[in-house]
């Protein structure tokens, strides 16, 4: 009868884009591929002719190209309203019975947005890309969803891309930031810088990177990227490392101590150094560092970081040297010099103070843990589990 034939079209289409929305297919090869083609043939051939309301809320798919999106109105009539946006394979799409049904719901067309190339500077020293959020795009996208611009070379021959997160990436915590990032496969340990609008960030970006308002004008984000001028094509040899005469002692899993002999070849040569690894509050959390970054805020300064290399974790530390330095913060893993020095999460010694350092020219850096404020949820159910095992009885 009429009645169960239009159940049947409700049914199949809540299904159709119940699919599409869990199936979380690649951005860049769509959404709407066989199994919704098969979805479609299967169960819409006998639709009937009048407009439904599909159950659901709203969902969008990508296929080809062309952007749709489905909704329910607020009309009190209940029916559905769609939207796709207008490609070369609109005609194609709308020859289907699936394109047929959203026309007749209501369907709305748009031009897709432009997708931008990535334009080099005349020198290659330089390189910018423009990507278009028009308000309808940038409420359509969520957390973790990028913009990825097409892949591009640099001077060495090595290709990359800017990926560029509007809403932020998965690690961003602060609300309104955005993320910028440039992903590839370069191993070229030239300082570069990323830019957009009046921020910028050294080396390979941030996922809290600027707050979106700051770069988003007219719609649009212009992202670039920018190599630092040499005089030669040919990279200069790196400065050979200083050895670094040093010690560490740890007091059970929350107190370290690293001292450092050769503090005044250190200073000269300017490079940072690292402590040897260790680990607080469990094994399972991974190796850590103190790291010692010479003529940092200020000239006779010395700057102390505390590195741990598992994302997303939170580490209240205390660090001090000597009598008159000393500093609480919470150090964030896989955070870089700059990010600390921007967050304010290091400790600046001044060398020329009293009893910063020791008669034979050493100094003293003391680690305190006083908070493990965040971990991975898979490393902290972990950590039960191998505690409990190492309970078990041992063969004798």
């Amino acid at each position: 009868s009429s009645c169960r034939l239009e159940g049947r079209c409700v049914a199949a289409a809540a299904a159709m884009w119940q699919a599409a929305r869990s199936a979380k297919f690649p951005r860049v090869h769509g959404g709407l591929l066989g199994s919704i083609t098969q979805l479609e043939r299967g169960y819409l051939s006998s639709c009937c002719r009048t407009a439904h309301s599909v159950p659901g809320g709203c969902s969008s798919s990508r296929s080809n190209g062309i952007t749709l999106r489905l909704s329910l109105s607020t009309a009190t009539s209940g029916s559905t309203h769609c939207h796709r946006a207008l490609s070369t394979s609109a005609a194609r799409l709308s020859s289907t019975q699936l394109g047929t049904y959203l026309e007749r719901c209501g369907a709305v067309w748009d031009e897709a947005p432009k997708a931008h190339a990535v334009t080099a500077s005349a020198c290659s020293r330089s390189f910018t890309w423009r990507v278009d959020l028009p308000p309808s795009r940038l409420q359509g996208l969520q957390r973790g969803e990028p913009c990825e611009s097409p892949p591009f070379a640099l001077a060495d021959g090595s290709r990359v891309r800017f990926q560029f997160f509007p809403k932020g990436d998965k690690d961003c915590k602060a609300e309104g930031m955005c993320s910028l990032w440039l992903m590839g496969t370069s191993s070229t340990s030239r300082s570069i810088r990323l830019r957009a609008g009046s921020s910028d960030v050294r080396g390979g970006g941030a996922s809290e990177f600027a707050p979106l308002h700051t770069v988003l004008q007219n719609d649009a984000v212009e992202v670039s990227l920018e190599l630092p001028d040499t005089e030669e094509d040919t990279p200069t040899p790196a400065a050979e490392p200083v050895v670094v005469q040093q010690s560490l002692q740890l007091t059970g899993l929350q107190i370290a101590r690293w001292q450092v002999f050769n503090l005044d070849q250190i200073m000269k040569a300017g490079q940072l150094v690292s402590s040897p690894p260790f680990r607080f509050h469990h094994v399972l959390l991974g190796d850590m560092y103190l790291e010692l970054q010479p003529e940092t805020p200020h000239p006779g300064h010395c700057a102390i970081f505390f590195r741990c290399r598992v994302p997303t974790m939170q580490l209240r530390v205390d660090i001090s040297v000597g009598d008159a330095f000393s500093k609480s913060f919470v150090a964030l893993g896989r955070y870089t010099p700059e990010e600390d020095l921007n967050a304010d999460a290091y400790l600046g010694v001044n060398l020329d103070a009293p009893n910063v350092l020791g008669t034979d020219g050493s100094i003293t850096v003391r680690c305190l843990l006083e908070e493990v404020v965040q971990i991975p949820p898979a490393l902290r159910d972990m950590i039960p589990k191998l505690d409990e095992r190492a309970l078990w009885p041992k063969r004798l």
